[in-house]
């Protein structure tokens, strides 16, 4: 294979330093960001498949926003 693009290295370098950045989480604060994560994902399925958003949906995204704000002291008021 031939040399990299500098496309390539960049994104090589951005993909290095977001394996490092993962690896410096605290173990609730990754846990804070997987339930996000899995809840965003959730709540855009139900919305995409009945157009609709349950109370349940929006209790756990209201979770997930004080378990960032209070792992990351986001400042969320």
């Amino acid at each position: 294979m031939g040399r990299k693009s500098k496309w390539e290295l960049d994104q090589d370098k951005i993909i290095a330093t977001r394996k490092k950045a993962i690896k410096n989480l605290t173990e609730n604060q990754l846990k804070a960001v997987r339930k996000t994560f899995d809840t965003l994902e959730n709540v855009l399925v139900n919305i995409r498949e009945v157009e609709d958003i349950y109370l349940s949906d929006i209790r756990r995204m209201e979770n997930c926003l004080w378990k960032l704000n209070n792992e990351f002291n986001l400042g969320v008021k």
